[in-house]
């Protein structure tokens, strides 16, 4: 980290950067969809429309459109499967790492910026995340660059052309970034605190950022108003749970750093480091504190909205937190003078980071339903009849959704598996694997009672979240 000489610190900042892209890639589809997974990759159908795609997103699907707009592109270019479905996250993902060390970079420009990278690099929650096919990596990887322009537009070196040049691109920036996910708009309402308060305290005259909120407020406005006040506002298709005491002293920093002992460590630096550089932060005019802000904003905002309207607080919707915390840290080690105690923290903070990561990666273990898992398994058997075990009152999209997700399997495809409908099987039909997902029949996977005389159960095989039992049919 104290590395004098510039070319051995950049190829080292490459070599973290390609460690992170490779803890990315590793493992990548080592877990199958879940239901958000599937449900995202039903909406985004490139053989659809896309006014059939606005309407699934609209009545299925409350998160972004602009991510389900960006896979359905990428599907019709790479092929419609759930496989290649996660290089889209994994991409996001993996170039978050050399711009989070571009910003960390523009806030403090000394060799922090190598801590920043290898911190992100190895972050178990941020690889999970960019492994898994939804917006979340996007999310994390667009709330940089809107920081990074923020930072350029609040610049007293822009001049010019390039003046008008980083305010547009900034409110271009904002605007698109707010579409992507509402909760962005907590980085926002912090950098207008931030500027609000440097005006009053430093008297530093921020033009060219007052002048664009209104304008990104007005524009953002007018393409997102049904959005906001129509899903965001109501209670419809509501699933959030109220945050619980354990909340109030980790603030998801163990879901953040992989477990409550990680989760400490990271705490417990930061909030060291924040009280004894206070003085620095709050009474110095420095980049630290739009930092502090949003870190601050991203809990109490959602926690307010909470009390006053429903919960809306998950670790995942405010994952650009992440953001704050690990900048923070990284550079506020490097402002320690005493060498001793700066490479006390940084061994601190890496050592076990090291060891957690080692572990999660060696221990890793399916949380979410093995589906490759059991059709895997299933090839092998010269059965290749599969269909969905259903309850009666499972609404039909929600079977659509599974079954488009597992008719779109590379295994389903390359063995040549049939998928029927449960209660519509051809007559020469004589066997057949009855496939259980099991958060689709509360974890029942009985035979149904008006089928149990006709089926005989041949054998039977179970994964995690899902269960496969081979039946023959009486005709």
């Amino acid at each position: 980290m104290f590395i004098k000489n510039k070319n051995y610190i950049f190829l080292l900042a490459i070599i973290f950067v390609l460690a992170g892209i490779f803890f990315r890639f590793y493992q990548l589809n080592f877990e199958s969809y879940w239901w958000d997974e599937m449900l995202g990759f039903w909406v985004a159908d490139p053989n659809v429309s896309f006014e059939e795609t606005y309407y699934r997103r609209e009545v299925h699907d409350q998160s972004s459109i602009l991510f389900h707009f960006i896979l359905k592109n990428y599907y019709r270019l790479f092929g419609y499967n759930p496989e290649t479905g996660r290089y889209v996250p994994f991409f996001f993902g993996a170039l978050s790492i050399p711009i989070l060390g571009i910003l960390s970079y523009q806030i403090k420009k000394n060799n922090s910026y190598l801590l920043t990278i290898l911190l992100i690099s190895v972050n178990i929650y941020l690889i999970n995340y960019s492994q898994e096919a939804r917006y979340y990596s996007f999310v994390f990887l667009i709330s940089i660059i809107n920081l990074i322009f923020y930072y350029k537009i609040l610049s007293l070196n822009l001049v010019g052309f390039k003046r008008i040049y980083v305010f547009f691109l900034f409110i271009l920036l904002s605007v698109f970034s707010f579409s992507l996910s509402p909760f962005i708009l907590i980085i926002f309402f912090s950098q207008i605190v931030y500027c609000i308060y440097v005006f009053y305290v430093y008297r530093t005259k921020n033009y060219l950022f007052f002048l664009s909120v209104p304008i990104i407020l007005i524009i953002y406005l007018t393409l997102n108003y049904d959005y906001l006040f129509f899903e965001l506002a109501s209670k419809r298709n509501h699933f959030v749970n109220p945050v619980n005491w354990r909340f109030i002293y980790d603030l998801f920093f163990p879901r953040f750093f992989g477990s409550q002992i990680m989760g400490l460590i990271y705490m417990l630096t930061l909030i060291f480091l924040i009280i004894y550089f206070r003085k620095k932060i709050f009474f110095i005019s420095n980049n630290y504190l739009p930092l502090i802000f949003i870190l601050f904003f991203s809990y109490i905002i959602p926690l307010s909205y909470e009390l006053l309207v429903m919960p809306i607080l998950v670790d995942r919707y405010i994952i650009f937190v992440l953001i704050p915390i690990i900048i923070l840290i990284s550079v506020l080690i490097f402002e320690v003078k005493r060498k001793f105690i700066r490479n006390v923290l940084i061994l601190f903070i890496l050592i076990p980071t090291f060891i957690n990561h080692y572990l999660e990666i060696k221990l890793r273990e399916n949380i979410k339903p093995e589906f490759n898992n059991l059709f895997n398994y299933l090839k092998k058997d010269e059965t290749k009849n599969l269909t969905l075990f259903r309850v009666n009152d499972l609404d039909n999209t929600s079977v659509e959704i599974v079954e488009n997700y597992i008719a779109s399997l590379n295994v389903i495809k390359k063995n040549n598996f049939k998928l029927f409908e449960i209660y519509n099987f051809p007559s020469e039909l004589k066997k057949v694997w009855i496939i259980c997902y099991e958060p689709f029949t509360g974890f029942d996977c009985s035979v149904p009672s008006d089928k149990g005389k006709n089926w005989i159960l041949l054998d039977d095989k179970k994964f995690h979240l899902v269960y496969a039992k081979l039946f023959r049919l009486k005709n």
